[in-house]
């Protein structure tokens, strides 16, 4: 998994861009929305909260 800069968005200073290089699995996935989630909190950056419980729901509908 990789972070960088929101490369084509709209506002590219305010966007964060989440990919893989390869495959990524669930638990690839879940981890890395954990860190950003806990690393904007640790940095009171203003954030929506919900995305990891909404990614863990999504993956266990799916399974």
């Amino acid at each position: 998994m990789t972070l960088g800069i929101g490369l084509g968005a709209a506002d590219p200073d305010n966007a964060l861009r989440i990919a893989h290089m390869g495959h990524a699995n669930a638990h690839q996935l879940l981890g890395v929305l954990a860190v950003v989630e806990a690393g904007m909190t640790a940095l009171a950056i203003p954030h929506g909260k919900g995305a990891l419980e909404a990614a863990a729901a999504e993956i266990a509908r799916l399974a």
